[in-house]
């Protein structure tokens, strides 16, 4: 599935007792873009990224992913759109430890139509096999964390998503295996003309991306790559 591209207009997202935790007035990336979130700590960089994925609720304005503006859905519609279009990569990896790689890889056949089912899993095993996943019937609690980070790419990637989100995908990696990482996603994503926004510290993987938005004390910069 190809990317989609995304507007951001008079975006605010505000958190308890109505602070205000991100505001972005103008944001325009192309299909299949890459791009980087950089900024320090605290300053808003994940609260955006959740905010473009439609799971910050208190986000107002303007959120625009192809014809879709998730700020005017409502909480189920945003759901769909996430399962449809959306792959989510998380520092944490967030793995079920109980369950095999291609278990967790393929979890969004759970979530799935029937006829979805065999599709997802299939590409959740051709993900896994071509980041160098052989073992895919070994339950994830054995695997080291660059092997459950390319799990966690290959679960991202299941459902074909137009759009790939990644917070800190590199912070719990050695150099070696982030440089590993850095390459299997962005070949990934760019072999299938995906949009990944990705929220890092890492200067490694900021430097691969096609540009980068700074995000300061909540504020996206001019000159940082704002539209």
């Amino acid at each position: 599935m190809a990317g989609l591209p995304l507007e951001v207009r008079n975006l605010t997202v505000t958190g308890s007792q109505a602070r205000i935790l991100v505001r972005a007035d103008v944001l325009s990336i192309a299909p299949g873009e890459a791009i980087g979130i950089r900024g320090p700590s605290g300053a808003g960089k994940s609260t955006l990224l959740y905010a473009l994925a439609g799971l910050h609720p208190t986000a107002c304005g303007g959120i625009r992913w192809g014809g879709a503006d998730l700020v005017a859905l409502g909480e189920g519609e945003r759901t769909r759109f996430r399962r449809e279009h959306v792959g989510m990569v998380f520092q944490d990896f967030l793995l079920f430890e109980e369950l095999t790689a291609a278990g967790n890889a393929g979890l969004a056949a759970a979530f799935g139509s029937k006829r979805e089912v065999a599709s997802i899993r299939d590409r959740a095993g051709a993900v896994l096999e071509r980041l160098g996943i052989r073992e895919a019937r070994r339950n994830v609690d054995s695997f080291s964390g660059g092997e459950r980070q390319r799990v966690a790419i290959a679960r991202a990637l299941a459902n074909d998503p137009s759009i790939i989100l990644a917070d800190e995908p590199t912070a719990s990696l050695d150099r070696e295996t982030a440089d590993r990482m850095i390459s299997d996603l962005l070949d990934l994503a760019r072999s299938g003309g995906k949009t990944l926004i990705a929220v890092s510290h890492d200067r490694a993987l900021l430097d691969r991306m096609d540009r980068c938005i700074d995000v300061i004390d909540g504020c996206l910069r001019e000159g940082a790559g704002i539209a």
